[in-house]
């Protein structure tokens, strides 16, 4: 009658220890119960483990029984109430991003102003017929601060060639001083006559010397 109520009393504290072991954490203060702390779930399982080594034992090996149930249910307690709460996924750092590569400097596209239209013969002096064109090259230098213009005035070859690079240079010069009125600052380009040393047609026709005539406005490295 001893036996199965000391059996009994241990069986209940089975009950009481699985219980306490698998009740959930709801104390939102804390991360574990304190039920579910490692030397409360081995306390537990060893009692867990001697009411069942008491409990199948006979009454002369009452004593070792419940010791080898201690001893199991201490490392059954362990396992039942380990915190079980997986890792936190590693937080991956995303790499930063890199710098934009600046935007190309905009590019002066070239333009040739026939000499038969902006200049009247062994003339430097512009005429109101290249104003138009030279107004959209004002506003696109206007619009484009960072841009710079060199200037280039090229004669046919008649004449001397002494003569032909001075009227080219004060050409090229009329073309600038043209754009500084019209409010292109001055450090923003550059002029430069060739005369009749850099030709893009024949100088035999009067076609190819028309062609040769000319100044042309390029952009300024």
């Amino acid at each position: 009658m001893k036996k199965s109520t000391t059996g009994l009393l241990l069986g209940s504290a089975l009950v009481v220890g699985l219980s306490g072991c698998a009740t959930p954490n709801t104390n939102p203060s804390s991360d574990r119960a304190w039920y579910q702390q490692p030397v409360v779930c081995g306390i537990a399982g060893g009692l867990i483990g001697g009411s069942i080594g008491y409990a199948t034992s006979g009454s002369s090996d009452e004593e070792e029984g419940a010791a080898t149930g201690t001893a199991a249910g201490a490392a059954i307690g362990a396992l039942l109430c380990a915190d079980r709460t997986p890792a936190p996924a590693p937080v991956v750092e995303r790499e930063p991003m890199p710098e934009p590569a600046p935007a190309p400097a905009p590019v002066f596209e070239p333009v040739v102003l026939d000499s038969e239209v902006t200049f009247a013969f062994d003339s430097a002096e512009i005429r109101p017929a290249a104003h138009r064109e030279l107004d959209q090259v004002a506003n696109t230098l206007r619009e484009n601060p960072e841009m710079r213009v060199r200037i280039e005035g090229h004669t046919d070859h008649i004449g001397s060639a002494a003569y032909n690079e001075g009227l080219s240079q004060r050409r090229a010069d009329s073309v600038r001083d043209f754009l500084v009125s019209r409010g292109i600052a001055a450090n923003r380009m550059t002029t430069v006559g060739y005369g009749e040393s850099r030709p893009v047609a024949t100088n035999e026709t009067d076609e190819g010397r028309a062609r040769n005539r000319r100044v042309e406005i390029v952009n300024w490295d």
